[in-house]
């Protein structure tokens, strides 16, 4: 099998995970082709360079054109801070590179869109996808399928609340998550572009979203202990409604100490589907009349790995969403539809920016 090399871009914790799931595609699953770590470029390749050499990697630089020039690299897979993304993709684009690029598209909906635009036009990006691995969760994978079969009859309304805990604590210090020209928001950017994506995955197309933000922690104390101002959000609602009438409820928060889930309730003509992405790998299904038939089984949870070889679900979601990635870029595509692009991440991000600009000013 042909060996397809990539170059990661970044070394925090999301391009570990993304290493995680390269190195372990070839041993829990028979791929098209061979991922193959070659390029790591960071911003201190002399701090990393011993740990890169016993990952695997051929070469370790600073240089994103080192990268792109290199005609051995097959593939940039983008895990920079969200700012970052618009100079590494457009030296993909210059390079003739496919794309994995982590998520939102950039930390900017009109840079987002000028990117995917010159991306779509150059002629030399023969293949790209976008990170947001939810759609490849196996729950996330049930509800799809299901509603496709109507089990719980045309869909009425959705309610979505993600709830992480990481940042009610004051004294945690700013990072670059945390200030809006590094990440363009909090959790609603963090956050809310993969439960928007579910959203439009799931129903179809967004026609209006609208809601409120606000930061809980004002301020939080940089590398020197001194108290930074936060421009970024800890908790948005918005309210939605889509193409098919299907309207709801979306909660991101990340101060929700002692509740964190990923809880999805839809309710249809029937019944209705509970779910928590958090804990559950099987969705509840609940129906007003007659017992529970025999559910459909999605033939796309082939890309996950077992049980016996599972991960977890965060490493198990980006192994399936990079293992798709390897079947697209050798053109055998068994499950079209599900793959989501940068353009599906513009679509999002142009949402989640009307939502800031009605909401200007909530740090004052």
């Amino acid at each position: 099998m042909k060996p397809v090399r990539f170059a990661i871009l970044g070394f925090g914790n999301i391009a570990k995970t993304h290493m995680t799931a390269l190195r372990a595609l070839p041993i829990i699953k028979k791929t098209p082709v061979i991922p193959v770590l070659d390029t790591l470029v960071t911003r201190r390749p002399d701090v990393h360079a011993a740990q890169a050499e016993a990952i695997g990697f051929r070469r370790v630089t600073a240089s994103t054109q080192e990268a792109a020039a290199d005609e051995a690299v097959d593939i940039f897979d983008v895990c920079t801070p969200n700012a970052n993304h618009y100079e590494d993709v457009t030296e993909a684009i210059q390079g003739g590179k496919s794309i994995y690029c982590e998520k939102p598209v950039t930390e900017s909906y009109d840079k987002s869109r000028e990117l995917v635009h010159r991306m779509n036009n150059s002629g030399s990006v023969a293949l790209e996808q976008l990170a947001f691995t939810y759609r490849y969760h196996p729950a996330v994978m049930r509800i799809k399928k299901w509603l496709e079969e109507g089990i719980i009859g045309d869909v009425l309304q959705c309610k979505v609340s993600y709830r992480r805990s990481g940042y009610l604590n004051p004294d945690r210090p700013i990072t670059w998550r945390l200030q809006s020209g590094m990440s363009g928001g909090g959790a609603i950017s963090d956050l809310g572009v993969h439960v928007l994506d579910l959203i439009r995955h799931w129903f179809g197309e967004l026609v209006d979203v609208r809601g409120k933000t606000n930061a809980y922690v004002k301020q939080r104390p940089d590398e020197t202990g001194a108290l930074i101002n936060i421009d970024v959000d800890d908790w948005a609602m918005m309210h939605y409604t889509t193409t098919s009438d299907v309207s709801g409820i979306v909660e991101v928060s990340r101060i929700a100490l002692g509740s964190d889930a990923y809880d999805i309730q839809i309710v249809g003509t029937r019944g209705s589907i509970t779910c928590d992405l958090e804990r559950q790998l099987v969705p509840h299904v609940h129906l007003l009349k007659g017992g529970i038939p025999v559910l459909p089984v999605p033939e796309a949870l082939s890309l996950l790995p077992d049980d016996k070889t599972t991960m977890g679900i965060a490493v198990d979601t980006h192994f399936a969403a990079l293992n798709h990635f390897l079947w697209r870029f050798a053109d055998e595509d068994r499950w079209p539809g599900l793959a989501p692009s940068m353009a599906d991440g513009v679509e999002v991000e142009y949402w989640i920016d009307r939502v800031l600009q009605e909401n200007k000013g909530w740090t004052s």
